[in-house]
């Protein structure tokens, strides 16, 4: 696959994503998980990954001292595992880009409150596991191998960006 395809790829994947796993180092070099957000709605996958944050969390702590970071993500019949470079920015335009509804929740002071950041997640690599078709077909591929002895098909693929 080219450059090109694998980021179509990837993006068509994410797109069934709302929620990842963040993982980001602290002082000691042990990882720490927690759920974000994807803001993909308005900023589809090109090899960056959006959210947005409070420069107060302890992410945004942790990534100011360690800028590599994972995101796992997981559904019924598809994985994905991205690791990438962390950015930091107060660039007003990209919080806004980013802004809903439903970022008001955590920023109740509006896109203009001091706190905010845009994380951007600059992909290294990723490595996608996708089962071929729907959860039905998954369900069907699983008995399948059930029943054959043979392993399930799935589509497993590594991509360095």
């Amino acid at each position: 696959m080219t450059a090109t395809e694998d980021i179509e790829t990837l993006a068509d994947l994410l797109d069934d994503f709302p929620i990842t796993m963040i993982v980001t180092l602290d002082d000691d070099g042990n990882p720490v998980s927690q759920p974000f957000a994807m803001q993909q709605q308005h900023h589809r996958f090109d090899g960056d990954l959006w959210f947005l944050l409070s420069v107060e969390s302890s992410t945004a702590k942790r990534i100011a001292t360690h800028q590599v970071v994972n995101l796992a993500f997981s559904s019924n019949d598809s994985w994905v595992s991205v690791t990438g470079h962390a950015e930091l920015t107060t660039e007003q335009s990209y919080i806004d880009e980013m802004w809903d509804a439903s970022v008001e929740a955590w920023f109740p002071d509006g896109r203009t409150d001091p706190n905010i950041r845009a994380l951007i997640v600059h992909t290294d690599s990723a490595e996608y596991w996708d089962t071929p078709g729907s959860t039905i077909a998954t369900v069907f591929s699983l008995v399948k191998s059930k029943v054959t002895g043979t392993p399930i098909e799935i589509d497993n693929e590594k991509i360095e960006l």
